[in-house]
């Protein structure tokens, strides 16, 4: 998936946004490839033979750098070159290569997207890992920004981003993973003798069930039904524990039970469960952060009762930026189609960005970007301006130049 930054933006993306998830072919364009010239795309059983592979790897970078081309243009959804690609490419190679882009740049939130980038390490690891080693957060940063810097000599030295080889750590963290995960067998790495975290909880029925549902995680949960449905509420307390079980949280990726967590969360946004959501928000300080990132969507799911929770969080100075910032994007997510709570979390908003004794940098630069995705900025112009005249915003999450159309616009209503 790394292409997809690389000829859209540059290899500038590729430092600053490394945890994405989006990663780039190492690989020299060759000539064209016509989809016919590839026998396995014809029948599509089994596994292609290693030549086939290489070719349809390269196919699919072509066609991502053309779907990526016409992204960058801005070119409408019934522009005739998307037509031309799908005769080009075949239908159902351009649908897996739309899907491919919106599973790599899938950021359910902005302040968590280390969860999102460690979630999907944990996911192509559980499947291709074997033979590799599994590495801590701490060390995939280390990796990740020996690849940032792997790229920038590549480019000073010859102009380009392209090489006939993979990086070290492209080979270890299994980048662009999606570009070949259905012509590649598995290799399910077994846990090994040396891996430890603690013991799990043990759970009772139904709760115990998730231990099997492993890394599916576009599972549909069967909780509705009436019997069920109160059975599951009434296991709202065992659910929580599940969602923060250190042995699940930090399990082996490739044992099921690992992955019972997320499915623990988002069974109690369902339940609309309003009284965990203090607890969920310890999430965002675990060190092996995998989950967080859904928790703005999930309390947006728990309702209207979740809402003083997240103010609670926002506005206690000593809870961790980034459990402040993911309690702001929760209250932004419940603006959505709410007129009467997007009036109370702009004004919230701007009385936490004219503190003037206790404030937050990069909180204050999360909670000016919610505002500028609800198009509120112009409503509180004179707070934002006098946040970054006094350097109480993250310059690294949003500047002023950033809203300059608001700025341009609250000075023509001064001058009228």
């Amino acid at each position: 998936m790394s292409r997809y930054r690389i000829f859209a933006v540059g290899i500038v993306f590729a430092e600053q946004y490394h945890r994405k998830g989006i990663y780039m072919s190492r690989r020299k364009r060759h000539q064209q490839i016509e989809d016919h010239q590839i026998e396995w795309l014809k029948h599509r059983t089994g596994y292609p033979s290693p030549e086939e592979r290489e070719k349809i790897i390269h196919l699919r970078e072509q066609l991502a750098f053309e779907i990526i081309s016409l992204a960058v243009v801005r070119a409408s959804p019934d522009d005739p070159r998307y037509r031309e690609l799908i005769r080009k490419y075949g239908q159902e190679e351009f649908l897996r290569a739309e899907r491919t882009f919106r599973e790599g740049t899938d950021h359910p939130s902005r302040v968590a997207d280390d969860a999102t980038s460690r979630r999907d390490y944990r996911l192509r690891y559980s499947r291709f890992g074997a033979g590799l080693p599994f590495y801590t957060p701490k060390e995939m940063d280390e990796l990740y920004h020996e690849h940032a810097i792997s790229l920038k000599e590549i480019f000073k030295r010859t102009g380009s981003i392209v090489a006939d080889k993979q990086t070290k750590a492209e080979k270890l963290l299994l980048m662009g993973w999606r570009d070949w995960d259905d012509i590649t067998p598995l290799a399910v790495p077994p846990r090994p003798a040396d891996f430890t975290c603690p013991p799990p909880a043990s759970y009772a029925e139904p709760v115990s069930e998730i231990l099997e549902y492993g890394a599916d995680l576009k599972k549909e949960y069967n909780i509705f039904e009436p019997g069920i449905h109160s059975k599951w509420q009434k296991n709202i307390p065992a659910l929580t524990r599940m969602a923060l079980d250190p042995g699940l949280i930090n399990g082996w990726p490739s044992e099921s039970a690992s992955w019972a967590p997320w499915h623990a969360i988002h069974i109690l946004g369902l339940l609309e469960a309003w009284e965990s959501a203090p607890a969920l928000a310890e999430l965002a300080d675990f060190e092996n952060d995998w989950l967080s990132d859904h928790l703005p969507h999930i309390w947006t799911d728990m309702g209207a009762q979740a809402e003083p929770t997240l103010w609670m969080f926002v506005e206690t100075p000593s809870a961790s930026t980034k459990k402040r910032a993911l309690a702001a994007e929760g209250l932004y997510m419940m603006t959505d189609g709410n007129e009467a709570m997007e009036n109370k979390v702009v004004r919230g908003f701007e009385k936490i960005l004219q503190n003037t004794k206790a404030f937050n940098p990069t909180l204050n630069g999360y909670i000016i970007s919610f505002l500028n995705n609800m198009e509120a900025v112009d409503e509180i112009y004179p707070a934002i301006e006098d946040a970054f005249e006094q350097n109480r915003v993250d310059l690294n999450i949003i500047s002023l130049e950033d809203l300059d159309e608001f700025d341009d616009e609250y000075d023509d209503d001064e001058i009228n």
